[in-house]
Order: C-alpha cells, then structure tokens, then sequence
C-alpha cells in the first residue's frame, strides 16, 4: 500500500510541475533500485532537509492571548447520555467542498470574537490540511491570517446565526 501511495503522490508532484510524469512499471523499478542500495548507516544517520518548504515549524503559531479557545459548556440528551454540543467550525465551513454536506465540527470557540456577535465563533484546534494555510489549526488562520475573522473571505455558506434560547 505504501508503494501505491508513493506513486499516487509522484503523479501528484509531477502533474503539478507540469513535467511528465514515470510510467509506473519505471517508478517501481526506481524505487527499487533505491531501496536496494541502502544500508543499515542511512537509517541511523539523521539527515537534514534541503528543501526549506519541507521544514516543520517547532513551535506552534501562537494566538494572542486574550483569543484563546474555550471549550462550550452546551450540552444534549443523546440517548440518555449529556454530550457536549459541537458546532461548525467557521473556517472548516468556508474551505469545505461545494458537494459535502459538512466538515469540522468542534466543541470550542473564541470567547474574545465572539462578543459582540449573534451567537459564538465557533473554531476547531486541529490541522485540517486546507491547501492555501498548510500546517495550520483552524484557530490560527481566524486568528492570524484573517485578523480575528475582519478578513474573513465571504462566502454564502458562512452564516453569523443566533444561539437557541434554553
């Protein structure tokens, strides 16, 4: 599987370049020859990365600290059982694909954004890997690269909607 995997992102890489991708008879005999020539030091030795893209942040990006994520205290009755309320998260929503129903759901939301607002601003913790903010949890685009949701893109599926009156 993970053989297959390296060719779906070989074609993936080259197709974006533009070049022309291997055939995957050529890949696999590559790959191969690769794999044979390596010993037991290439494994133990640790390398560096030459590309600078490939290069993982350590730290995460921090928020300001008055815009941190506080978990919701709304909770229902699902068969018996008190769960947390989980809302869409708003920057899942704008990057979710026209054809899918939902994407991220989450429990948390900026306390900070959401004064003022109709309801809360409701933001996931996690990376979802959207294109453009690779490497970056839902919580930092609002925050950084949309400046606490003032640049948010518009879109038609990201509605500002009222909580329900208990």
């Amino acid at each position: 599987m993970a053989v297959v995997n390296a060719y779906i992102v070989h074609a993936y890489v080259w197709e974006k370049e533009r070049k022309k991708k291997m055939p995957h008879y050529s890949f696999l005999t590559t790959l191969h020859r690769q794999l044979i020539q390596e010993t037991e030091s290439s494994f133990t030795e640790a390398g560096t990365s030459t590309d600078p893209t490939a290069v993982v942040r350590e730290k995460p990006i921090a928020i300001q600290d008055d815009h941190s994520l506080v978990q919701t205290t709304d909770t229902r009755l699902n068969n018996g059982v008190h769960r947390l309320r989980q809302r869409q998260c708003k920057v899942c929503s704008y990057y979710k694909p026209a054809d899918k129903k939902r994407e991220g759901t989450s429990t948390f939301y900026c306390a900070k954004c959401s004064e003022g607002k109709k309801g809360q601003v409701t933001l996931c913790n996690k990376v979802r890997g959207h294109q453009a903010n690779e490497g970056m949890t839902c919580a930092q685009i609002w925050h950084i690269l949309w400046q606490n949701g003032l640049f948010a893109p518009k879109a038609s599926h990201i509605r500002d909607r009222s909580l329900a009156k208990p």
